[in-house]
């Protein structure tokens, strides 16, 4: 009997590894696409290519625009990041492809390389982290993750951005929280030297009072900004750390009230559609309401207060539980708020959900638990009303509908009503739920 059992197990996961064989074989080939898409063709990679020829020519590179189809767009990333890409424009410049010169070719590969290669660790996470059982319902925890994380990848992939980085360093630096290595928060404190995103979660840090952590985070980024001074001349460096602060200043006009682009998804952006009334390049008009700047202001200010008092609770809640699946699970919820805490935020933007999105859709397919034997599941499983909502948001914010193959005049709609952004906040709403839900099955199982 003991021998057929054995038979029966083998079978289970022999048919579990050919499964995730073809997925991933299946995975490999949709990615291709937006890989091949992107070093062809005009992204944000340009911006940073032609930040990086104003640093060679000692020019301020954020004083004037940068031309990308037809849109004058400005850089925001640091004089590190331009730095670091310097070297590629010393290449060859002869044109491979749609104006791409041969040096940015050469660097939209490899940017892309590195982003699969971080993906390939955040999939790695997911499987220490997880740990899916390698039955029918570990294979379809793979299939559904693998299909609710590609639009975000493709997005990612196909406008050369920077989230697939930050989603990683943050990741990093929490799987390794109670290192002694510095180089488990190089990610995070890059991040935050590039975008200035990520700094939320050096603040989840310090309210965590994870000391080592946050002095190591801290300490890498005020080297990473000064580093530029040991090549570059001191004034220049001085010049662009100024404008670089300016450009980045929250509580400038145009990070206030977003009419420059289209497109926004964040908090900020969807007050400014819907209650200001005020024309947006390349959207609809909406006049709802006719809120002034200050109103504007005002109100994405006490949403910011609201996120950041909401990341504060959950921590005080979860204070007497000490998992570093815990310590993950708020580095999650903290991530997700901000594309819709930060000003100029796009659907890309929306992949720093990941997390959150992984912890949900583990719970919702295989909430399981390992004893010695077997696998036994958990009696409690996510709320019905808790499921519908979380449904709707990713509905919305394009997590179970791929937007990219739906006709033109559709896609435009969505993105000029900011539908992804409404979608994104519905999540967050619905994952303060989940996580509500969670902690309590956390408290029920510790008084067991």
């Amino acid at each position: 009997m003991a021998k057929f059992a054995s038979l029966v197990v083998t079978e289970i996961e022999k048919s579990y590894q050919k499964g995730f064989k073809i997925l991933t074989c299946f995975f490999i080939g949709l990615v291709a696409w937006p890989f091949l898409r992107s070093i062809s063709t005009n992204n944000d990679l340009n911006i940073f290519y032609g930040a990086a020829q104003r640093l060679v020519s000692l020019e301020n590179l954020y004083s004037k625009p940068y031309s990308a189809e037809g849109w004058q767009l400005y850089y925001y990333y640091s004089p590190l990041f331009a730095t670091l890409l310097a070297p590629f424009t010393f290449l060859p410049q002869f044109i491979v492809t749609h104006e791409v010169p041969f040096g940015l070719f050469i660097l939209k590969i490899l940017w892309n390389c590195l982003n699969l290669y971080f993906v390939y660790q955040l999939f790695q996470f997911v499987r220490d982290l997880v740990n899916p059982p390698k039955n029918k319902a570990g294979l379809t925890f793979w299939i559904v993750l693998a299909l609710v994380s590609y639009r975000w990848i493709f997005l990612n992939l196909l406008y050369g951005q920077m989230t697939i980085l930050i989603v990683w360093g943050v990741v990093r630096a929490f799987q390794f929280l109670h290192s002694k290595k510095s180089k488990y928060f190089t990610g995070l404190a890059f991040g935050v030297n590039l975008k200035i995103l990520p700094i939320f979660m050096v603040g989840q840090l310090f309210l965590m009072k994870q000391w080592r952590a946050f002095f190591i985070t801290v300490s890498l980024v005020i080297a990473m900004i000064l580093l530029p001074f040991a090549y570059l001349p001191f004034q220049y460096h001085v010049e662009l750390l100024q404008s670089w602060m300016t450009n980045i200043n929250p509580f400038s006009k145009n990070h206030i009230v977003e009419l420059g682009e289209g497109g926004f998804i964040d908090f900020g952006a969807l007050v400014t559609k819907y209650l200001t009334g005020l024309n947006i390049e390349g959207e609809n008009r909406v006049a709802w309401f006719s809120m002034g700047a200050s109103g504007v202001f005002i109100t994405t200010q006490l949403f910011r207060l609201l996120v950041l008092s909401s990341c504060c609770y959950w921590i005080w809640r979860f204070r007497n539980i000490s998992e570093q699946k815990k310590s993950i699970l708020l580095m999650s919820i903290f991530m997700a708020s901000i594309p819709l805490a930060f000003p100029h935020q796009r659907d890309y933007s929306l992949f720093m959900m990941w997390p959150l999105v992984l912890f949900v859709v583990k719970d919702w397919l295989i909430s399981l638990k390992h004893d010695d034997v077997t696998l036994v599941k958990h009696e409690e499983i996510i709320p019905t009303w808790i499921k519908l909502g979380l449904f709707i948001g990713a509905f919305l914010m394009g997590l179970i509908v791929f937007f990219e193959a739906l006709p033109f005049d559709i896609r435009a709609w969505i993105s000029g009503y900011r539908i992804q952004g409404i979608g994104g906040l519905i999540f967050l709403l619905f994952g303060h739920c989940y996580l509500d839900w969670k902690g309590k099955n956390w408290q029920h199982e510790k008084t067991i």
